[in-house]
């Protein structure tokens, strides 16, 4: 059967190839374009091809009011398509990009209520969780992914499965599918006050509260919970959280959602905003970026790291500085590698094996705003790595783009979770 469903989709793109106009529902027909002599479509890069792009129109925009925001990918266990789960201002875009250079947009999921500058989804199994940043009565809404199996004439509407009104707005999610807990950070409207609002999804689509911290490190960014497995063997087992806020950053044992531990909270040299970061795979670094920096003190772009092997007592270690003057956004590592979605600079790829020295080295960059590595808030917004090792992008004023790293940048990718 398998081999039927491959024959039909070589015979499908075979006979739709030449299409000119994009129509809805049809794959979005491009041609990889490798980086060549500093460029690849126009866009500036260096190590890291196209394979496509789909605008902000393609993927359900109906206006230029809409802008994108975050996005996250879902490989599907049954069928092993991979969806792009794609954020715009009042939306969240699905994108099938099973066959990288030939994305098709499915369909849009509309934003429980109103329009957000930030909009923040993650997955749990094959559930979809989102939160927007501004609307009123927005909430947490819940979304089952196996909809998107076998969709009839897409691009279609789809209707949320589930709706969780215990707080009115949050700004960014995490998921920790180990213990089916889902953390909500700066989230309004509840008992948290701006803190971390944690919920119960064990049951998918019977989300329920179980507690709350952070309160008194508001307002926070962003973090990432997990189930502690690194080199301070007084916390193995537990869930711990890493947490960005604007003047610090801390780390919570949050194993008793009834009762949170501080475990630390500390800050660093030049800090205006921490917003995002990631672990090392050994959970002994954690690099952050700091979304305000480089506008208040005019230093070039940074990624600052810190040495966590004692969570008790974490180390400064400092901090790398790019080539350019953009501000940093959200970073994922892999392997040795860090991606980073810097803003106007687009995506650039570090390699971090100096840790914990800081002579990191730039791999490859890939630049979404051609015109401007200046200081601003459009451009790239996050990465995410595939597991072959294409790496998606969404820009907050030209879309998604796919693209792939040159064969002598390669490393071991891995299925992000969160």
């Amino acid at each position: 059967m398998q081999k039927l469903l491959s024959l039909f989709t070589v015979v499908f793109v075979l006979a739709t190839a030449t299409v000119v106009s994009r129509q809805p529902g049809q794959p979005i027909l491009t041609d990889r374009v490798p980086c060549r002599d500093g460029f690849a479509a126009g866009f500036p890069c260096r190590g890291i091809d196209l394979l496509a792009q789909v605008s902000l129109a393609e993927l359900g925009a109906s206006g230029a009011e809409i802008k994108a925001n975050k996005h996250w990918g879902w490989r599907d266990p049954q069928t092993g398509r991979d969806i792009v789960l794609f954020g715009l201002t009042n939306a969240t875009s699905f994108v099938d990009i099973t066959d990288r250079e030939h994305p098709i947009v499915l369909g849009l999921l509309p934003s429980h209520q109103g329009v957000s500058e930030y909009r923040d989804m993650v997955v749990n199994g094959s559930y979809l969780y989102v939160v927007a940043d501004t609307p009123a009565q927005h909430g947490l809404q819940v979304f089952d992914l196996t909809q998107l199996r076998g969709v009839p004439n897409p691009p279609v509407t789809f209707a949320e499965s589930a709706h969780y009104a215990g707080f009115v707005a949050g700004h960014s999610l995490w998921m920790d599918q180990a213990t089916g807990y889902l953390y909500v950070f700066r989230s309004v409207g509840d008992a948290c006050q701006n803190g971390v609002h944690v919920v119960n999804v064990q049951n998918p689509l019977q989300p329920t509260f179980a507690g709350c911290f952070g309160q008194t490190d508001t307002p926070l960014s962003t973090g990432e919970c997990l189930v502690y497995e690194g080199p301070d063997h007084d916390y193995h087992g537990h869930e711990v959280c890493f947490v960005g806020s604007d003047d610090n950053v801390s780390i919570f044992d949050v194993t008793n959602k009834s009762q949170p531990q501080q475990v630390a909270n500390f800050t660093y040299p030049g800090i205006a905003r921490a917003h995002q970061g990631d672990l090392t795979a050994d959970r002994r670094y954690w690099l952050l970026g700091d979304m305000m920096d480089e506008h208040h003190t005019g230093n070039n772009t940074r990624t600052y790291a810190f040495d966590i092997s004692d969570l008790d007592h974490p180390v400064v270690l400092g901090h790398f500085s790019h080539s350019t003057t953009a501000i940093d956004h959200d970073l994922l590592i892999v392997g040795t590698r860090v991606f980073e979605a810097n803003w106007r600079a687009g995506l650039r790829i570090l390699d971090i094996s100096s840790l914990p020295g800081l002579d990191f080295r730039e791999m490859g960059y890939f630049d979404t705003v051609p015109d401007s590595d200046s200081i601003g808030h459009t451009g790239a917004f996050a990465p995410y790595v595939w597991p072959d090792g294409a790496v998606t992008v969404s820009d907050t004023e030209s879309g998604l783009f796919i693209l792939r790293p040159a064969a002598n940048q390669q490393y071991l990718p891995v299925l992000r979770v969160r």
